[in-house]
């Protein structure tokens, strides 16, 4: 993938190192940022290297402008509050460094006119399928096991699909986007892909996530052709190496999804009433030729506590690790 060009130039040297440190901080970085503390060294770096992105404080605006440049301009403003609309989209100055380089990613995928490039790839990005017919059978504690050992050696993306995911009461965060815009972005036919996603992910340690829908009615809006164009997304265009996909019943194209799996785990459960439920799932399966679904399936039967459930998703991601 093309290395794209941030700039951010503001008057105290400390503030530029340290964001310039921390967005850099990345294995590969979606922009690789450049700190200055003087315009003018700014106005002629950009001359012969253009900055996609150029982050500076107010008061230098009017002499970039005068250079014509051919980046979005967003400005680091000290008030919280702009009395007067301002000429170029502004981002509050003292608040993290992740915040703020969401909301400028946020700006240039709303107005950026071309896409941020494909990613090169030695080979296509894994999917890997978390599915149970049967509840309660800890998939998300799987799923998010297996995912996070994985992220330790590998880029990792985890795609919550549930109707109830629970995920802003497991892992509470800033209110912000979910899977439903980045969905509604993408159908909107918006080229920077990357950056979008990149503005509203989460992490948890290394593993990266898309903050999940926030009721069932989104999840349902979501088409069978949607989640397909969402995966080629990000096959297309973002770093991951690994998708882990959490699946649920109430996924529009599930039994597609599982198809287009390297590998599907099914936690699962040996009473009488788990057991023909299992069963009338794997008919089902056959009585519509997706036998190939079966084939790619490890069941998992539920330990006695969800620590081991956990031990043995650590394992497989470990393994997957080193494939």
């Amino acid at each position: 993938m093309k290395k794209r060009q941030m700039a951010v130039c503001d008057e105290e040297p400390d503030y530029t190192r340290q964001f310039a440190r921390y967005a850099n901080r990345d294995r590969e970085p979606l922009f690789l940022v450049h700190g200055y503390t003087d315009v003018q060294e700014l106005i002629r770096d950009t001359k012969e290297h253009p900055a996609d992105i150029i982050l500076l404080s107010p008061k230098y605006a009017e002499d970039f402008k005068k250079q014509e440049p051919t980046g979005q301009i967003i400005c680091l403003t000290e008030e919280e509050y702009q009395e007067e609309e301002p000429e170029y989209p502004v981002i509050y100055k003292y608040q993290s460094c992740a915040r703020i380089l969401k909301t400028a990613y946020a700006i240039y995928a709303e107005r950026t006119p071309a896409g941020i490039g494909t990613a090169v790839r030695l080979e296509e990005m894994k999917r890997i399928g978390i599915f149970s017919p049967l509840g309660r059978m800890g998939k998300t504690s799987f799923a998010l096991a297996m995912g996070k050992e994985l992220a330790k050696q590998r880029r990792t993306l985890y795609i919550n699909m549930e109707e109830f995911s629970g995920f802003s009461v497991l892992y509470p965060c800033e209110e912000g986007q979910t899977l439903s815009e980045l969905i509604y972005f993408m159908k909107e036919g918006k080229k920077a892909f990357a950056c979008k996603l990149e503005s509203i992910m989460g992490r948890i340690g290394s593993l990266s996530y898309i903050p999940p829908v926030k009721s069932p009615a989104e999840l349902k809006d979501i088409k069978k052709e949607d989640w397909e164009e969402l995966l080629w997304a990000l096959e297309k265009e973002s770093r991951y190496e690994f998708a882990i996909l959490d699946l649920s019943f109430g996924v529009n194209g599930l039994f597609e999804l599982l198809e287009q799996c390297d590998a599907v785990y099914m936690p699962v459960a040996s009473d009488e009433t788990a057991r023909a439920k299992l069963w009338q799932y794997r008919e089902t399966l056959k009585l519509l030729e997706l036998e190939e679904i079966l084939e790619k399936t490890t069941e998992i039967t539920f330990p006695d506590n969800i620590e081991q459930l956990e031990g043995y998703a650590k394992a497989e991601g470990k393994r997957w690790s080193k494939s």
